[in-house]
């Protein structure tokens, strides 16, 4: 079966929707609340990565703009937090969701 869960990532401080298990990795999507976030590197240069807007946040009690990292991370599964959040996606925000999954590399 599988993985589909929201928990805190601690080791990038953003909400993680975790979608599949790789041994004792977890593959995950961010969720953020700015539309643009700006990555630097070693020798001096940015990347600015545009994030995708989410028409509503999986958590229904929460008001306001967020946004989806595109960017698939591969984080080990004790960076994240133990508590599990039953939060849902909105049914707008599915499919966005199944192409980032499908298409984006992972970090």
């Amino acid at each position: 079966m599988a993985l589909s869960e929201f928990r805190w990532n601690k080791k990038r401080k953003h909400y993680a929707y975790l979608y599949k298990r790789n041994g004792n990795k977890r593959k995950n999507l961010l969720i953020s609340s700015k539309p643009i976030m700006i990555i630097k590197k070693n020798h001096g240069g940015t990347r600015t990565i545009h994030n995708i807007p989410l028409f509503r946040h999986p958590n229904i009690n929460k008001n306001g703009r967020f946004y989806l990292i595109p960017v698939s991370y591969l984080d080990d599964s004790s960076s994240f937090d133990d508590k599990e959040y039953n939060w849902n996606w909105n049914i707008n925000d599915k499919r966005k969701i199944k192409r980032i999954k499908k298409f984006r590399k992972h970090k």
